[in-house]
């Protein structure tokens, strides 16, 4: 009877090691982590989102990008009640905007806990901006009016955008909450 009972045991240990190496292999494959309370989720993107920019401006929420190495949170306080978290170096988060001819604001809403986690960059076609809130940042969600992007089209273009920590030349921080990117025409 012990036999049997200690080969139930090495049976049910090498099963449960064999499903928890099963979930590690496919948590690999994923490029981004999603913590929730239950509430529906937002769409995650399998390819880079094309928008179309019209009126005076666009909000588009950072969660429905396309992301990389970032994580899905929910923030009831947020705009779209999730935001993204740049987590690692390699960290991400892309969408492709068609513009009309003009001048154009972009603005991004953060969420910093210090200034040593809150400079990160927005990138137009791989031009690397530094931005960052408040210095020291609030805590709460605010415009990254500190340090706006501005950029003027001559002609209609679809621009790539892309949030990331750090820029081919220098290096921001990880850790800070990203709610949504905002594009104003001036």
């Amino acid at each position: 009877m012990k036999l049997i009972h200690n080969t139930l045991r090495l049976t049910l240990a090498a099963a449960a090691l064999a499903l928890f190496a099963s979930c590690q292999s496919a948590n690999k494959k994923k490029d981004f982590l999603i913590i929730t309370d239950h509430q529906e989720l937002p769409p995650l993107m399998e390819e880079v989102p094309v928008i179309e920019y019209s009126g005076i401006g666009i909000k588009y929420e950072c969660e429905n990008m396309y992301l990389h190495n970032a994580a899905v949170l929910q923030d009831n306080t947020a705009s779209g009640k999730f935001c993204i978290r740049l987590i690692e170096d390699s960290s991400c988060a892309t969408m492709k905007v068609k513009f009309p001819e003009g001048t154009y604001e972009c603005l991004v809403k953060e969420k910093a806990s210090s200034k040593d986690h809150s400079a990160f960059y927005i990138s137009i076609d791989n031009v690397s901006t530094r931005v960052y809130p408040k210095n020291p940042p609030s805590g709460q969600w605010e415009l990254t009016t500190r340090v706006p992007v501005y950029f003027t089209l001559e002609e209609p273009r679809t621009l790539t955008f892309t949030l990331t920590p750090h820029s081919d030349y220098e290096t921001g921080t990880t850790g800070m909450d990203l709610d949504y990117m905002q594009f104003v025409k001036r």
